[in-house]
């Protein structure tokens, strides 16, 4: 059994072709070889080919690693197979086949220029290639020589879509982001590939510390690529994929899809029609046999049609007519908390003197006079905030401040529930005639999910 994974390489040359060339890893580099370059000059000689063929930027080179069961085989036989799949697959291009031996698992490190030797072509990984050239010709060789050979129901990468309605249950969210990062782990083939492929999950990444963090869609707060608890730094996920990459006993997680249905129970009208779209989403449970392809935009809102199948049973609306009637209530509420807060800014305006002046004698008052003395001019100002004070008591001014603060921060904190609120009925309102649509493919092909959806409509 061989396991393989390809590595898209954008550093030195000469490091690369060093670890891969390591006396202790390959018995004093008995288990090195190489076509078309000598492993001592490869680094220059690659460079050269691309400067020739006006081709150096980008990948500079292409790292993929066999691994084989421990026990299985030689060390010697290990390198053959690495040679023969070099002479097969890399033809035309500059390669040089490591066998590591320093391990319990014997493995392959075969490295090659991303720029062809004979014709400039510029090698490109993909999925298709992976899966139907790499692995294909890897398990082919393994039996040749009677080795066993990974049993792999499908070879096509299956889509988030196609993974998010096999994996999701009902998860917290810092459990779906753990359960993202591991599965993304498992298929980076590098740590800018495990950030790509959060990104096509709806993540954004940010690089604010050495920890980095991910931001669900639709999402405010930033969580940590965690593993098994641990918080990851980029150097732990650099070496966590890169002991991967050459660990046969590593899991290299393929969703499988699995089946979704609706919810059973008394809902009715579009209430209905949108809780039926979250479960065709496969967000919970189990159901009918999908014979479509839900398309990855309608993943991506994920969380807000998960909020929107809440919202309209909790507010028991049925209806777009009800959904309307809500949507002109939070209006009028949010017009009648706008005109309060201009009242409250009215208000903080008028008394705006008094406020800095109890500002600047907080400052003033309790300074340590002969640590730091007051300027002419800090003096100056103490003094005209203190007249301006004078007529007023002061403790029923901080009081009428705090409270004045207090209900402004409340109508602000209203405001922002409120227009959210609308927000998201306007959403689903827009989204109702897209949510049918995207529906009749079921209900046309699946009678079952068909009579399901007339109950719910009736």
């Amino acid at each position: 059994m061989a396991v393989t994974k390809i590595l898209a390489k954008r550093m030195r040359l000469d490091h690369l072709i060093r670890y891969v060339c390591n006396p202790r890893k390959t018995d004093e580099q008995v288990f090195v070889s190489s076509v078309g370059c000598v492993p001592e000059t490869a680094a220059r000689t690659w460079m050269d080919t691309k400067r020739r063929f006006g081709r150096t930027e980008g990948v500079q080179a292409y790292h993929l690693i066999q691994s084989f069961r421990p026990g299985e085989i030689t060390p010697e036989l290990a390198h053959e197979i690495g040679n023969r799949f070099a002479e097969r697959y890399l033809d035309g291009f500059e390669v040089i086949v490591g066998t590591h031996v320093d391990k319990a698992h014997v493995h392959n490190h075969i490295i090659f220029n991303s720029v062809s030797d004979r014709d400039g072509h510029k090698y490109h990984s993909s999925p298709n290639s992976y899966f139907r050239e790499i692995r294909g010709l890897s398990d082919a060789l393994c039996q040749e020589y009677s080795l066993s050979v990974i049993d792999e129901p499908s070879k096509r990468a299956l889509t988030y879509v196609e993974w998010r309605m096999q994996k999701l249950g009902i998860r917290t969210q810092r459990q779906l982001a753990d359960r993202d990062v591991e599965e993304c782990l498992s298929l980076a083939m590098d740590v800018g590939g495990f950030y790509a492929l959060m990104e096509d999950r709806g993540y954004t990444v940010q690089h604010r510390s050495r920890y980095p963090t991910f931001v669900p869609y639709g999402e405010e707060r930033a969580y940590r690529a965690r593993v098994k608890g641990k918080a990851m730094t980029e150097d732990d996920l650099i070496a966590y994929i890169d002991k991967a990459m050459t660990d046969p006993t590593f899991e290299v997680i393929m969703p499988r899809q699995q089946r979704v249905h609706f919810p059973r129970g008394k809902v009715t009208g579009f209430q209905a029609c949108v809780l039926a779209w979250t479960y065709i989403l496969g967000m919970v449970n189990n159901g009918v046999q999908m014979q479509h392809v839900v398309p990855p935009r309608e993943l991506k809102r994920f969380e807000q049609l998960k909020k929107a199948a809440a919202y309209l049973t909790n507010n028991k609306i049925d209806t777009l007519g009800q959904l309307e009637e809500r949507i002109a209530d939070l209006t009028q509420q949010i017009d009648w908390q706008t005109k309060h807060r201009i009242i409250l800014n009215g208000q903080k305006k008028r008394q705006r003197p008094l406020y800095d002046a109890l500002q600047t004698v907080a400052m003033f008052e309790g300074r340590d006079e002969a640590a730091c003395p007051l300027s002419p001019e800090e003096q100056d100002k103490l003094q005209k905030a203190q007249q301006i004070l004078s007529k007023t008591p002061i403790d029923i001014l901080k009081l009428e401040r705090e409270r004045l603060y207090a209900d402004l921060v409340e109508v602000n904190r209203a405001l922002r529930d409120l227009k959210n609120e609308r927000h998201l009925c306007e959403q689903i309102e827009a989204d109702s005639t897209h949510i049918h649509e995207n529906l009749q493919p079921f209900l046309t092909e699946d009678r079952e999910l068909k009579q399901e959806y007339m109950n719910y409509e009736r």
